[in-house]
């Protein structure tokens, strides 16, 4: 397994930043909005499976394409600590390009000046000998990037009141209809 972690402090409550990552939505937004290039020009759409979006058991279905190979996964919340704690991971046979399973952790710790963010990510090389290529060349690039684009992405949409945030890696703007739970 390959590991990717992200720190982050945010000078916001843990409530206040718990309710906006625990959004899979807010967290996966950069698969689903604008196409860029670390998708690869791909965009994925997401479905809700669970009747709850949040807690144990909220699943989620991420499908699409990239480079014109089918992409298609479903995450399940395995550890739900209200303001503190989220454990998500894929089941079934995900078809994932550059990874195959994963488990996703986000942590928050209560600090002096806000909430530090841990976000990591363990992750499994697709076993298809393109998806090992493709895998051992791009994966922990993007699973990088992944964490904090969801990290610096709720940095600054939460420390900035009113701020339209805009993505520095890609120069896409965030759907407003992102930035908010519904």
């Amino acid at each position: 397994m390959a590991h990717a972690q992200k720190v982050i402090e945010i000078r916001a409550g843990p409530t206040e930043v718990f309710a906006h990552m625990d959004d899979i939505r807010n967290v996966g937004w950069h698969m689903e909005g604008k196409r860029s290039m670390p998708m690869m020009g791909g965009k994925l759409r997401l479905e809700r499976l669970s009747e709850s979006p949040t807690g144990v058991g909220a699943t989620y279905r991420w499908y699409g394409s990239v480079m014109g190979m089918k992409v298609d996964f479903t995450e399940v919340v395995t550890k739900y600590v209200g303001n503190r704690e989220k454990i998500w991971r894929t089941i079934g046979d995900p078809k994932i390009i550059i990874m195959s399973s994963y488990e996703m952790r986000l942590k928050l710790n209560l600090t002096d000046s806000g909430t530090q963010v841990v976000f990591e990510i363990d992750y499994e090389l697709p076993h298809t000998w393109y998806g090992k290529i493709f895998g051992k060349l791009l994966a922990g690039w993007y699973a990088e990037w992944c964490l904090r684009r969801a990290c610096e992405d709720t940095k600054q949409i939460l420390e900035s009141a009113g701020a339209k945030p805009v993505c520095t890696d890609s120069r896409e703007t965030i759907p407003s209809s992102l930035t908010h739970r519904a």
